[in-house]
Parts: C-alpha cells; structure tokens; sequence
C-alpha cells in the first residue's frame, strides 16, 4: 500500500507525484500524473522487489472535496499492480492544512482487498518550512502507521528537503514495533510539472535503499492556460 503521499514531498510531491489541493474556491478540476522509478518502497519496505516501476493517478477536486485513484506496477507474488482508490477533505484554517479520507487498495491477482482511513496534518512554520504528522488506521485489522514528516524548501537552486518517520507501534503483530525513515532532496522543473526525487529509505526490519523518481504533474484547468 502507499502512504498517500499524492501531495507530501517525494511524491507529495507522495503521492502521490502531485497536483494541488484545491483547483480554486468552488471550482471542479482534475489533476492527473505518471511518474517512474527505480524502486516502490512503502513504509521501509520494496513493493516492486527491488524493480523499476511506474505508476500514475487521476484526481478530481472540487473546493476541498477530493476523489482519486492511484495506480503502480508490484512485485508481491502473485499480484503485479495495485490499485488505489480514495478520496475525502483537505480543509485548510490559516497555517494549519488537512486532510481527511479513506483509502482502499486493491491488488489484482490475489484479489486482495483492504483499507485505511487517515488523518494528515501540516503546519506552516514559515514560507518555507513545515512540519506535520499523518495518521492512518486500518479498522478491519487494527492496525495503524503514524508518522511525523518536515519539509523545507529554501534551499539553493530552488531545491527542498524532506524526511519523515513512521511507526505501527506495536500493531502489526511483528514482535516489536516497526519503524522506517526516509529523507531526500526534490526539484521541480517547467512551471513545478515536472518534479524529480532523490531519496534514501531506511527501516529496523529492511535494508537501506536509494530511490531516484521522476513525476509528471499537470490538471485540465493548467493546461487551458
């Protein structure tokens, strides 16, 4: 599954790739993207086998209501794509963005079927740092992953950081509490369509990984433009 990071640094920058929260006040728009990489980790661990993959989403937004779906190519035995569909609210109260929603994965051969509903947060310190927290809980196996995330992006070059970590704090039934990491450094380029991500993953029950990616990002309402 993916910590919908369609909207936080990496591929919020997930992704998520990612277009913005809100297409304007009231207004309908559909954002849409397709990004490669060389790996698909998701909570410290390969999704892919270690393999490339690509994966791509469509979003409508209308004001904060959102609905998507996400989609990437796996390697988990016996399944080779996931599938995700969510959707839910991004309200925003000054410096403080949410979003609230649910997620459903789905995978193709195993017919594998499960979901989270989550809770995300972010603050903005400044112009150009932030920090937030993302909650997701999974109620069918009461399970959850909660994680706290930075992002700054005045560095030179116009290039950001971020890095998050993340626990299920016991839930997964693992024999100790699963923790990973990741931090990496992002640029956008052509207008913040084009964005690429070098990043390094890391968790106390898999290897370290390095994952370069490369998201194409754009809605109907910028291309009218």
């Amino acid at each position: 599954m993916k910590p919908l990071k369609i909207g936080l640094a990496a591929g919020l920058l997930v992704a998520a790739g990612a277009m913005s929260s809100h297409a304007g006040d009231n207004e309908f728009d559909v954002g849409f993207g397709v990004g490669v990489a060389n790996n698909y980790i998701s909570r410290g661990s390969t999704q892919s086998a270690d393999k490339p993959i690509i994966d791509g989403y469509m979003e409508a937004t209308y004001g904060i209501v959102y609905a998507g779906v996400w989609a990437s190519r796996v390697d988990i035995a016996p399944d080779d794509v996931e599938i995700d569909l969510y959707g839910g609210i991004r309200p925003e109260f000054g410096k403080l963005s949410l979003d609230l929603g649910y997620a459903r994965y789905i995978y193709d051969n195993s017919g594998s079927v499960s979901g989270e509903l989550y809770a995300k947060g972010s603050f903005a310190v400044t112009d150009s740092f932030s920090v937030g927290s993302d909650i997701y809980w999974d109620p069918d196996a009461g399970s959850n992953w909660i994680t706290a995330n930075t992002e700054f992006s005045g560095l030179p070059y116009e290039i950001a950081f971020s890095g998050s970590v993340g626990s299920d704090f016991g839930t997964l039934n693992l024999g100790s509490d699963k923790i990973a990491w990741d931090a990496g450094f992002s640029r956008s380029f052509a207008d913040d369509t084009v964005t690429l991500d070098l990043r390094y993953y890391d968790s106390n029950r898999d290897p370290a990984r390095f994952v370069a990616r490369l998201a194409f990002d754009t809605s109907f309402s910028a291309l009218k433009k």
